[in-house]
């Protein structure tokens, strides 16, 4: 590295390989100028590197095929069979594959808020791409812009805030013989839902990792939805999670993480729901979820089914 400059935050590329039938990919729009946003590098030990500097693109292809989406809603405690008996991918996957990639290439990304809206229902078996764009906005402030497409068109448009910590590790230890090991092999189960290594998430590169993937906390709050008004609860236009300085929720309680959903009014047009997610009598993050009751969705095998997404 023969820069002057200070790298924003690097990437081990071996992670790539935790992206079991996925592809993904960087796009570096001053690749050829003196000041390139990407460039390798090796650290002391080694290991291949990708050095950032400035803003980039990142490219994660993928297929969902149906049996893996019917083991995510069982992980998830989804209770809407749209997803079982219909075609239509739960929008908690979506936004677990968003999240969740974030969270095994950059450990060190502290995550502070994430805000996804829906366009579109997305297709089992179909080609999905997730277009990150990495923004710099200053040197304690990272905004990352997702549009996801399928072939049919836009499904969903994401930002994503926060933050580089390299002291992390320091707040998030657990000491293995407090883990619950019931509730890591769920975690683990959940990771090759989504094709992903199912200890990617865990094995971090000095230390293992056991709190719950922020991914997986943002997945629950769809299907509570779905439970507590009884499947009548439309399709989810748009969702918001706060996770404010990231206090991550360690993976020692047998109950495990809960939602706690309260629903300012109920209307016939757009409801909004307040989302806590708690554990034990701590409350960590907060969100937000405007539900469409009406919204119909039409699969192939299926007339018009209104369920939550």
């Amino acid at each position: 590295m023969n820069s002057p400059r200070k790298p924003f935050f690097s990437m081990p590329l071996s992670k790539l390989e935790d992206f079991l039938q996925d592809s993904i990919y960087f796009r570096d729009a001053r690749a050829r100028t003196r000041s390139p946003s990407l460039r390798h590098g090796e650290k002391r030990n080694g290991e291949e590197r990708l050095y950032v500097f400035d803003k980039f693109l990142m490219h994660h292809d993928y297929v969902i095929q149906k049996s893996s989406g019917e083991r995510f809603v069982e992980i998830t405690n989804d209770k809407n069979e749209i997803h079982r008996s219909g075609n239509i991918i739960p929008g908690a996957m979506t936004v677990s594959k968003i999240i969740l990639p974030l969270e095994i290439l950059i450990p060190e990304f502290e995550i502070h808020n994430v805000n996804i809206k829906f366009a579109n229902p997305s297709i089992y078996d179909e080609k999905t791409k997730d277009v990150f764009s990495f923004q710099f906005i200053s040197p304690d402030c990272i905004q990352i812009n997702v549009n996801t497409f399928q072939s049919q068109g836009t499904i969903a448009r994401t930002i994503i805030t926060g933050k580089i910590n390299t002291d992390r590790e320091k707040a998030t230890k657990v000491k293995e013989e407090d883990v619950n090991e019931a509730k890591l092999n769920t975690v683990r189960e959940y990771l090759k839902t989504l094709s992903i290594e199912g200890e990617a998430y865990i094995q971090k590169e000095n230390y293992r990792d056991y709190t719950y993937p922020l991914s997986y906390i943002a997945a629950l709050p769809s299907a509570e939805i779905v439970k507590q008004m009884e499947g009548d609860g439309g399709m989810i236009n748009m969702l918001r999670m706060d996770f404010g300085n990231v206090k991550m929720i360690p993976i020692t309680d047998e109950k495990g993480p809960e939602i706690k959903l309260e629903r300012a009014r109920e209307r016939a047009s757009f409801n909004k729901i307040i989302t806590k997610v708690v554990n034990g009598l701590v409350t960590y993050y907060r969100g937000l979820a405007i539900v469409n009751p009406v919204a119909k969705f039409r699969g192939p095998a299926n007339p018009v089914i209104s369920p939550a997404k």
